[in-house]
């Protein structure tokens, strides 16, 4: 694994040198400047695998320098760890707002930046199987017959069954970065988040009649909506599967549930979605009930998931009181 790290704190550099030693991790470059950073990883031939970033540095912040590096098409899916002393919710949230794939607090310990470097080799592993597996479903569709189930079904991702696949765009965080999000927001000081479910109604019957490229576009196209919906709050979000999306977002009043989903579905009138939706079978949007989580020393991530997810659920019931619950282990 070929890995930069930029940080102009010298004695830092030189334990973040000494840590990925211990690693295993033989192609390192340090820099203690970011002003040559983007000079540095655009020449190189073979491309870096991993990038860490300090956020406070001269001339140009490591928040500044992420959004740089993730606007440059060869880096755009590059694992980027932030490594910093900063760990309110405001510093947090900036940092994946600009394309952050994790977060790291200093002093840090050797243990959790191999932790999380690891964590984002298995995602760029992750990614790449998913390239290739979505590759070979769109050579295999071009050999089998379409599956009609209305008029001009067009569904040419034969032998999947469940819109399950994980979408990731500008609007849409990979589950795992997601859930790096949400564990490091969590931890942060006046940590002020919020967890909510969203599914698309009938999902199925849109899945099975649009084509694949159709279908990925038309799920960019609801969290676009999504992110509109909830302004001015800012919106984290991941597809989970079969239409659900899990969001995270730093206020919510669960009044507004109603009101989000009419103002998604009156944007979604003026962009262009598959002939189904159209034509047959009119989008619907359903927002959960929020679930409110506090600062906390761990988020157990999946309990949290499956919280949001029975609101989601259970949208029809009264409304519920008690909207903190602790969600450590």
């Amino acid at each position: 694994m070929k890995i930069i790290a930029v940080d102009d704190d010298q004695i830092s550099l030189d334990l973040l040198d000494e840590c990925l030693k211990q690693g295993g991790y033989e192609h390192v470059t340090l820099m203690p400047s970011p002003m040559d950073v983007l000079k540095t990883i655009n020449d190189t031939a073979i491309a870096y695998d991993c990038i860490l970033l300090d956020v406070d540095m001269p001339g140009k912040d490591g928040i500044q320098l992420c959004a740089e590096i993730r606007a440059q098409m060869r880096y755009k899916n590059t694992p980027i760890i932030m490594i910093t002393k900063h760990s309110d919710h405001d510093a947090v949230e900036r940092a994946f707002a600009n394309g952050a794939t994790d977060y790291v607090t200093k002093p840090f310990e050797f243990f959790e930046v191999l932790t999380r470097i690891k964590i984002a080799e298995r995602l760029v592993q992750e990614r790449q199987a998913a390239i290739d597996s979505y590759v070979s479903v769109q050579q295999s569709a071009r050999k089998k017959p379409q599956l009609l189930t209305f008029p001009h079904a067009r569904r040419d991702h034969v032998g999947q069954d469940e819109p399950s696949q994980e979408i990731t765009s500008d609007e849409i965080m990979s589950q795992s970065v997601f859930q790096n999000y949400l564990e490091r927001v969590t931890r942060a000081e006046n940590c002020e988040a919020h967890l909510v479910a969203i599914k698309i109604d009938r999902i199925d019957e849109i899945f099975a009649n649009t084509s694949a490229a159709e279908f990925v576009e038309f799920l960019k196209t609801i969290a676009a909506a999504l992110k509109k919906g909830f302004a001015p709050n800012k919106l984290f979000l991941t597809h989970v599967g079969n239409g659900i999306f899990m969001c995270a977002t730093n206020a919510h009043d669960p009044r507004r549930a109603i009101e989000i989903e009419q103002s998604v579905m009156d944007g979604l009138r003026l962009r262009d979605l598959p002939d189904i939706c159209r034509n047959y079978l009119p989008v619907k949007i359903v927002v959960g009930s929020s679930l409110r989580l506090k600062t906390m020393p761990k988020l157990n991530f999946n309990r949290a998931s499956k919280a949001a997810l029975a609101r989601l659920e259970n949208r029809a019931s009264p409304p519920i009181t008690a909207n903190v619950i602790a969600m450590s282990n």
